[in-house]
């Protein structure tokens, strides 16, 4: 019986070699094809001002297509929601509000740093 289970699981492990592709550079992640978690890109943080200025600009258009579809959602679901759904939708709208306006403001300070 604990050698079946022992040729069992080096089939599994056999099986289960991973191909990786390279490193993406959008996500900064490699493809595991095996369905393993992939590890993370070695540089995390943009070396460069414009580097962050890019990322921050892309976090900026992230939540506002994000917005657009939760007030799409809004008026088409919305009536069903119960009060407390509602006041959980504001308070995320709020949060999320809040953290564009600090987004537009690093914007602001990353391209007055560059000069443009």
């Amino acid at each position: 019986m604990i050698f079946r289970t022992v040729i069992i699981l080096w089939k599994m492990l056999a099986s289960t070699r991973r191909e990786r592709t390279p490193i993406d550079r959008r996500t900064g992640y490699t493809e595991d094809r095996s369905g393993l978690e992939a590890k993370p890109k070695e540089r995390l943080m943009p070396r460069t001002l414009q580097e962050r200025l890019d990322q921050v600009e892309r976090e900026i258009e992230l939540y506002l297509e994000f917005d657009k579809a939760e007030k799409i959602r809004l008026n088409r679901e919305s009536y069903l929601w119960a009060a407390e759904d509602r006041i959980e939708w504001q308070e995320m709208q709020s949060a999320n509000a809040q953290r564009v306006r600090e987004l537009l403001e690093e914007r602001d300070a990353l391209r007055r740093q560059l000069g443009l």
